[in-house]
Parts: structure tokens; C-alpha cells; sequence
């Protein structure tokens, strides 16, 4: 069965599955504690040198990531680049600037709605390892919980 893409080009199904995007989002290091200052030495690799299509700069008064990458979809363009980051640097981003978690929209996996959701996914990383739980813990929790 043949679907049509974003610029109303028909395609096969599988090939419609898996098309690629390009994805802008930020990245913050926001920790339970609150963000640390801009000009904390975690950061210094990364402002040196960011990840690929990504680039060192301000959220505020904060240090963040501000990139475009290739995804399928925003969960798999965010999550690469926060694995980087975490091998760099040892930090983990747990903020993609979201204020208004709580607003919600249904409007697919590459709108805000999904923006909310990956900022969700990364602050239960990082706040469950402060309470002892480990990713496959996460992982196994959703899993049940959601099917």
C-alpha cells in the first residue's frame, strides 16, 4: 500500500515508516537541584566541541545545545545527541526548554507535544538515578505500565 510524503510524493508504506526529518530543538543541562551556571566547567568540552549539527550557546542565563539533526521522528533526532553529550562530557541533558509541561497537544510525534514528552523522558532519567533507579528500570516500568 502506497501513502503519500510530506511533499505529496507517493511511497511505499515502509519507505513512509522509516523517512527521515530534520529536527531543531534545545538542550539544557536543567537538574533537580535547579541549572547550573553558564559558565561551569562540565561545559567546556561541549562548547569547544558540540555535537554535529549542534552548537554551544544561551537559554537564558544557562548554557544549552541548540541543533539540527536527522530523525525519523523527534525521540530519534534528540536521543543521539544526548548520548554524545553524556560520552563527552559525563552530563546528562535533561531539558529541551519546555516551560508548561502540564499543556498538552496531541499533535503527532514531531510537534510539541512531542517536545513535551522527550523532555519528560530525559527528567525521569536523570531524577531516577537520584532515587537509585537505573534505565532498565525506566524501561521495565513503561513497559509494564503501558504495554
Amino acid at each position: 500500500m502506497a501513502t503519500q510524503d510530506a511533499r505529496g510524493c507517493e511511497v511505499a508504506a515502509d519507505e513512509a515508516a522509516e523517512e527521515v526529518n530534520s529536527y531543531r530543538f534545545n538542550l539544557l543541562h536543567c537538574l533537580a537541584e535547579g541549572l547550573p551556571d553558564l559558565h561551569d566547567p562540565r561545559y567546556d568540552v561541549l562548547k569547544s566541541a558540540p555535537p554535529g549539527g549542534c552548537s554551544a550557546g544561551r537559554y537564558g542565563d544557562y548554557f544549552c545545545l541548540r541543533c539540527e539533526r536527522p530523525g525519523v521522528n523527534l525521540l530519534d533526532a534528540v536521543a543521539p545527541v544526548c548520548a554524545e553529550v553524556r560520552g563527552a562530557s559525563g552530563v546528562l541533558m535533561t531539558d529541551l526548554g519546555v516551560e508548561g509541561l502540564w499543556e498538552w497537544t496531541a499533535d503527532g510525534p514531531d510537534g510539541h507535544g512531542a517536545t513535551i514528552v522527550a523532555q519528560l523522558l530525559l527528567m525521569a532519567a536523570e531524577r531516577g538515578s537520584l532515587i537509585g533507579y537505573g534505565v532498565e528500570d525506566l524501561v521495565r516500568f513503561l513497559r509494564t505500565a503501558a504495554g
